[in-house]
């Protein structure tokens, strides 16, 4: 039985991901001798999916009792030395199993975990009982401990006031039994964490702090020592209360975390104590960067802002300006294709429906959180109706922390009138009244799932028609962002976006319906030859020919748009520059969610693309 592992999963109502999840054990190169799948009392067809995966899975039905319970059972029933945890939404990278087992010579190692995706701070390569008393540096899905020492300890604690810290109760009993814990320094497991501040913080700090309670007398800590935990978990929460602006709350975790004192503790009291416009003056003062201190930084300083004549989206004289977005101070519009993933090389097809992607949207969120920015997450069909798609941005919603907006993709939204072809999957190309009826399908599935009617509104692959702006207006639409500058897609009856300028326009004559057009640019040497060579140069032949890619490389004229999808950062840095220049103070910037997890667009195909990605 040497080096035999059993996979241990709990599931509760994972239809959705469980498949996924088995079907990245299955891809291991070291083989697990058997998958146990706990279904812990699920309402869904969480069983049926698991059963159907493969004759390797072993699937157990049990009353819902809580994931501490469900991973216990699961340990009875396996036969492996070593037990793999799996939780039902995660999966792992395929040499995961190999390079842990790599590290199990000795018997005195317990546990081996490894890394997840997301991590980002530095852990010991040994973890000692101080380290995981500090705090919990292991991921449940990461762990392979041994069977012998799992059993030892009497499993997981199933004591229902541990849940969500089950897993870190038993962390610490392994280190203060003086089995060691090993660190595999490598990032082999996908964790699905939710996004956003927890809407659940209160429940997590009570088992928090329940835990340190709980473990405490059993392993013979002083309680000194344990108060000293309570107080930091209160401290912990306290900074998350402060950063939502629960001032409230905020103010009475940091006065319990006093009851061990420290300066850091008594200067958030403080910050607590003060009023949310000072309290805000930092966020707010982020956002304004002078021209001196651009400078200072090595940036080139923006040109004044001009005053162009403002067209009505294309090289024509017309009189209708987006005058409302002509500040003088740039701002960023960041817009994500919330969508399926499906193979872009590949016909469409109404079965690809998968929305596992949007998991991973807390990569990037991190990065916007930072910076104070709120993305407008353009959702469609499948997103809006899978509680896998709009679970992860329901509760950034409800914290204010990204905005709902609509894209069509014809052929997985209904109803299903029209042929699945290239020619109707641009929703443009559609008769009015199916266009008309699968936006209102749309837009009431969004209200639905989200509890707002979305105001902007993309259509799939950019295919705005002629009749999508008087349909947008009547279903109470604001603003359109489906135009791409200067592109021409390559279908013959796709959009034809060639003459279209880059700044915000209007769409109609009442001024109702406001285009925010991708940010785009022609730049080079001939880029003032005008929209005839432009034509030309980027138009259906040249492209099959690779001439845009010879003029490129040449600089003599170079179509580049805001996406780090097959855009580099020193060509977007070029664009906005260039846009800066000419008076540009509106940027849109885009991505498709898909691109968030490896392999399911052309532009992140592996681990390292995604780096670079979120680099970018």
């Amino acid at each position: 039985m040497a080096d035999t592992v059993s996979v241990v999963i709990p599931a509760f109502n994972a239809e959705a991901s469980i498949a996924r999840t088995i079907e990245s054990v299955l891809a291991q190169t070291v083989q697990p001798v058997e998958i146990i799948v706990v279904d812990d009392g699920s309402h869904d067809g969480t069983v049926a999916v698991a059963a159907g995966v493969s004759p390797l899975v072993r699937v157990r039905q049990k009353p819902n009792g809580g994931p501490a319970s469900a991973r216990n059972l699961g340990a009875r029933m396996a036969r492996g030395e070593w037990l793999a945890l799996l939780d039902a939404d995660d999966w792992w990278f395929p040499e995961k199993l190999a390079e842990q087992l790599a590290l199990s010579g000795t018997d005195d190692i317990g546990l081996i975990h490894c890394l997840p995706e997301h991590a980002t701070d530095p852990v010991p390569d040994l973890l000692t009982f101080d380290d995981l008393w500090s705090r919990n540096y292991i991921v449940n899905s990461s762990v392979l401990i041994r069977r012998s020492v799992f059993d030892s300890l009497g499993g997981f604690n199933e004591d229902r006031q541990l849940i969500s810290v089950e897993d870190y109760n038993l962390w610490i009993r392994v280190a203060a039994s003086r089995n060691k814990i090993v660190t595999l320094q490598k990032k082999l497991v996908y964790y699905t964490r939710g996004v956003g501040i927890s809407s659940n913080s209160e429940r997590f700090m009570k088992a928090c702090l329940y835990n340190a309670q709980n473990l405490g007398p059993a392993l013979g800590l002083s309680s000194a020592t344990i108060r000293r935990k309570r107080a930091d978990i209160h401290f912990e929460f306290g900074k998350g209360a402060l950063y939502e602006r629960r001032l409230g709350p905020a103010r009475q975790l940091f006065w319990q975390s006093l009851r061990v004192p420290s300066a850091r503790k008594l200067m958030y009291f403080a910050a607590a104590l003060a009023p949310p416009a000072l309290l805000d003056a930092r966020r707010f003062a982020a956002r304004f960067v002078t021209p001196a201190q651009s400078d200072a930084r090595g940036d080139t300083p923006p040109a004044q802002p001009s005053t162009p004549a403002q067209p009505r989206g294309t090289d024509t004289n017309d009189s209708a300006r987006a005058d409302a977005l002509a500040t003088a101070r740039p701002r960023l519009v960041i817009t994500i294709d919330a969508e399926e993933e499906f193979d872009w090389g590949q016909p469409f097809s109404r079965n690809n429906v998968s929305v596992a992607a949007m998991r991973s949207q807390h990569l990037a969120h991190r990065i916007f959180q930072t910076y104070d920015a709120v993305p407008v997450y353009m959702v469609d069909y499948a997103v809006a109706a899978q509680d896998e798609g709009r679970r992860p941005l329901r509760e950034l919603l409800q914290q204010g922390q990204c905005e709902i907006g609509a894209q069509l993709h014809p052929w997985i939204n209904p109803p299903f009138v029209e042929d699945v072809s290239t020619e109707n999957s641009y929703p443009g190309n559609l008769p009015q009244n199916v266009e008309r009826e699968k936006l209102l399908r749309l837009t009431d599935e969004i209200q639905a799932a989200f509890g707002v009617a979305p105001r902007i509104y993309r259509a799939g692959r950019y295919g705005f028609g002629h009749h999508t702006a008087g349909i947008l207006k009547e279903l109470g639409y604001q603003a359109d962002t489906s135009a791409v500058p200067f592109w021409q897609l390559p279908s013959q009856r796709s959009s034809n976006f060639s003459a279209t300028r880059a700044e915000p326009y209007w769409l109609d004559d009442s001024r109702m319906l406001l285009e925010l057009p991708i940010s785009a640019a022609v730049i080079g040497r001939a880029e003032r030859l005008g929209p005839g060579f432009r034509s030309m140069a980027f138009g259906r032949p040249s492209t099959a020919m690779g001439l845009p890619s010879l003029l490129a490389r040449a600089g003599v004229l170079e179509r580049i748009k805001l996406t780090p999808e097959g855009i580099t950062i020193g060509e977007a840095k070029t664009l906005v520059r260039h846009m800066l220049s000419r008076g540009h103070r509106t940027f849109v910037m885009t991505y498709h969610s898909p691109s968030l997890e490896p392999g399911n667009t052309p532009y992140v195909r592996t681990q390292a693309d995604r780096d670079r990605f979120l680099a970018w």
